[in-house]
């Protein structure tokens, strides 16, 4: 029956922690919830810290926790506190941004991380306590936990479409109820005593009640209404609805965003559009995804319109420098300007693409133009056709400085080779982006550009390039060949009063004619940067400029992520000095986290030696640092397979999905090998997997290139077999470690709480390396931390020897 627990157990609280992900990407942004997220895991760290604690201040504690009572008492505990902490947790005021100037914003804060931290907390001891009453058998156990954690890594993915976010939380904190309901069927078939029998009525009374509770919060209004999940007020949406008559039509939920439409008399979105324009714009719906990334559709479903506005916008520019294009590739991530500025333009061969199925769908419907859902990575490797014209549409989020963690390959140096690629000889591409102070991500992509086009044997890259601004937004074109007709740009720009950032052989007072700033700051850093390549020195300028604005790689595809941890002081004051402007940026909070982290780390390894009382028992320090060391490198390898995966599936969730799914149940797998194992089969795992894990860094380049040209099934069964063999070897050292290196329940529930705080402690400092670094970097440290548990395990085996033979 302990078994049964902790599968139920576990798979609850890894589904709950997906969800979690989920509903702070709607209520807060990404960045957020994994912050808040990582230091709530602190709870099953806890769990062993309290046990050790246990051990060192009262005999014969184990026997407490043999009982089913008490395994019957931990799961209710786990299911009501998750009930109750999710819907605390849905309605408390917390504001993140106005940290700075509300003190009660702290103390919310602080709410938010104790409430998450319960439910971890019992999820924790229950499977903990399993390996403490049965010590023989922690490869079983270790299989119960991870075969349980792979489902509930799944299960979100396959419900969320039929159930909202937080109805499917309620539905799975009731889950582990049915271990109760097992166990006191079990029980009433016994001979029991009637003062057992009544005591046995306590759990399924309790019970009742918490199923009573979540039938309310499923079934009526005001229940749907407490943990309806509502996006955070800065966000484009909550910003539409604050408008009269606007409303939201539609909602559908899956595990890649929550979609809704909305509709309001109010929304008037045309980016880049000129002021000179004196015409009305068509009818306009929104589209958002998790709240943010509007997407708007023009004119009325099945009713063609005029869209002249879109000549009026920056991208038009692109379309009036190709002469009679005769095909276009859209690929949207928000914004929608680009198929009315197509279609204006007369292309008579559109191909539009966008990842999510559903706002897909609504694109393909609205406009009666065949939609390709897909991976536009993906797309174009498996495409061999030619295009006049290349239009991308990625705005970011709302707020600059929140997708800083967000990984997106469109803006790489391999993007933009593939791009070129799949132009005509007389095509080019379109890229519009929000302009940003002080310069950072135009000049990433310029840069990108010329980076590409030297690599491509230009011998003058610059001559390909035309940037455009007006007061908030900026369009870069990259043509394939020399851009021959400078006259038409610069009379477009004239014509509707944009401002030339840059074209070949351009005057100085073209770049603040009509959107006038203090100075032309893009301007002057083009320049510079253009002065530096022609000189070879472009690697000088992305050593002395602010902010980060080198181009990215595969390897680093960071598009939001722009600070200099050297120069985060000028950065700081010329921002004007203002705290909060720091709190916008994902890696700041990255930073943040990991000391608040180290220092929650510390107390929780601390507290039984400081609390110890009685016994003297003192864990070897090469006990210590093997468990550390294996939960380290298990973490690093889990976030490089996740992190890698985005290229394949577009979206971190379910990249994440895939590859915690496949390597719990593959280290679940190894858990149960190792049950039969001896004790020299630790060392073995380790060193066996060292090279694997560097074979798959070296080699994942010309994998993922291999597996992008794949049709979708054989591409997730490719994907989830290259899981097998280091998830396997990476299950055996825990569940044997358990079992075999270590001897009093001290021992383990120590080891328990050092394997807990290096996942925690590694999953955020993996987030820093992949920014800094590049996501290599993070197996690479995998290595080396199985490298030294390798290392310790032969000073472990010792020191129980040693033990054994006192």
């Amino acid at each position: 029956m302990v078994l049964a627990a902790v599968f139920l157990v576990s798979l609850s609280s890894l589904a709950f922690e997906v969800l979690l992900a989920r509903i702070f990407s709607i209520s807060q942004w990404n960045h957020l919830s994994f912050m808040v997220i990582s230091i709530a895991l602190f709870g099953f760290a806890a769990s062993g810290t309290l046990l050790s604690i246990l051990d060192s201040r009262k005999k014969e504690w184990i026997n407490h926790f043999a009982a089913e009572e008490s395994t019957s008492t931990l799961v209710l505990l786990y299911s009501c506190s998750t009930l109750i902490s999710f819907i605390i947790l849905n309605r408390l005021p917390l504001d993140y941004f106005r940290l700075s100037l509300e003190s009660i914003q702290a103390f919310y804060l602080f709410i938010s991380y104790t409430l998450l931290a319960i439910p971890f907390f019992f999820a924790g001891f229950i499977v903990l306590a399993a390996y403490l009453q049965q010590p023989e058998k922690t490869g079983v156990i270790y299989f119960a936990s991870m075969a349980g954690s792979a489902l509930g890594a799944v299960i979100p993915s396959l419900l969320l479409p039929f159930i909202g976010e937080g109805k499917l939380v309620i539905t799975l904190a009731l889950l582990p109820l049915c271990y109760l309901a097992a166990a006191a069927l079990i029980k009433s078939k016994k001979n029991v005593r009637a003062r057992s029998r009544v005591r046995s009525l306590i759990f399924p009374l309790i019970s009742a009640c918490a199923i009573g509770l979540a039938a309310a919060l499923l079934l009526t209004p005001w229940g749907g209404a407490l943990v309806a999940v509502t996006p955070s007020p800065y966000k484009s949406l909550s910003q539409l609805l604050q408008f009269p008559h606007s409303t939201v039509r539609s909602s559908v939920s899956s595990i890649t965003g929550r979609i809704e439409t909305a509709t309001s008399p109010y929304i008037r979105y045309a980016p880049g559009l000129s002021l000179k324009y004196s015409g009305g714009l068509p009818v306009q719906k929104s589209i958002f995804r998790d709240g943010d990334e509007q997407l708007v559709l023009y004119g009325e479903e099945g009713k063609p319109e005029a869209f002249d506005f879109a000549d009026f916008t920056l991208p038009a520019v692109g379309y009036d420098l190709v002469t009679k294009p005769q095909s276009a590739l859209l690929i949207l991530k928000g914004g929608g300007t680009s198929i009315p500025a197509a279609l204006a333009a007369k292309v008579p061969q559109l191909t539009i693409v966008h990842e999510n199925p559903n706002i897909a769908r609504a694109i393909g419907d609205h406009y009666n133009l065949p939609t390709t859902t897909e991976n536009p990575r993906i797309f174009l490797k498996q495409s061999q056709r030619k295009y006049d014209i290349i239009h991308l549409e990625n705005w970011g989020t709302s707020l600059p400085g929140s997708a800083a963690l967000s990984q997106e390959y469109l803006f790489t140096t391999q993007a933009f080779d593939e791009y070129l690629n799949h132009l005509s000889e007389k095509g080019l591409i379109i890229i519009s982006r929000k302009l940003l102070l002080p310069p950072s991500d135009s000049i990433r992509l310029f840069s990108t550009a010329m980076q590409v086009l030297r690599d491509r044997g230009k011998k003058n890259p610059q001559h390909h390039l035309v940037l455009l601004r007006n007061w908030g937004i900026f369009t870069l074109i990259i043509s394939k060949n020399p851009i021959q007709n400078r006259d038409i740009p610069m009379e477009f720009a004239e014509k509707l009063n944009f401002d030339i950032v840059y074209i070949r052989d351009m005057q100085a007072s073209l770049a603040n004619r009509f959107n006038i700033s203090e100075l032309p700051h893009h301007y002057l850093a083009v320049e510079q940067l253009i002065r530096h390549y022609s000189e070879k020195r472009e690697k000088q300028f992305f050593e002395d400029y602010l902010l980060d604005t080198a181009p990215q790689d595969d390897d680093r595809p960071f598009p939001g992520r722009y600070i200099k941890w050297d120069r985060l002081g000028d950065l700081y004051r010329s921002m004007g000095s203002r705290p909060y402007s720091m709190l916008l940026s994902g890696e700041v909070v990255v930073a943040v986290v990991f000391f608040e982290a180290l220092a929650v780390a510390a107390l929780l390894l601390l507290l039984p030696r400081l609390l110890t009382r009685g016994r003297k028992e003192k864990v070897p320090v090469a006990q210590k640092i093997y468990f550390f060391s294996i939960g380290a490198g298990f973490m690093f390898v889990e976030i490089y397979f996740i992190k890698a995966y985005i290229l394949l599936f577009s979206n971190p969730v379910i990249s994440f999905t895939l590859v915690l799914a496949g390597i719990l149940l593959s280290s679940g797998i190894g858990g149960w090998w190792s049950q039969k194992m001896g004790r020299d089969a630790v060392i073995y795992s380790l060193t066996s997997l060292c090279p694997v894990l560097l074979g798959i860094v070296i080699f994942m380049d010309l994998i993922l290139d291999y597996l992008l040209g794949l049709p979708e099934i054989l591409r997730y069964l490719s994907a989830l077999l290259l899981l097998l063999v280091p998830g396997i070897l990476m299950g055996v050292p825990f569940a044997l470690g358990m079992r075999s290196l270590l001897t009093t329940p001290l021992q383990r529930a120590y080891a328990w709480a050092m394997n807990g705080c290096a996942s925690v402690l590694t999953s955020i400092a993996a987030a820093g390396l992949a920014l800094h670094s590049g996501i290599p970097s993070i197996m690479l440290c995998a290595a080396a931390f199985y490298l030294l548990a390798a290392l310790c395990s032969k000073n472990a085996r010792t020191e129980k020897r040693a033990e054994s033979s006192s």
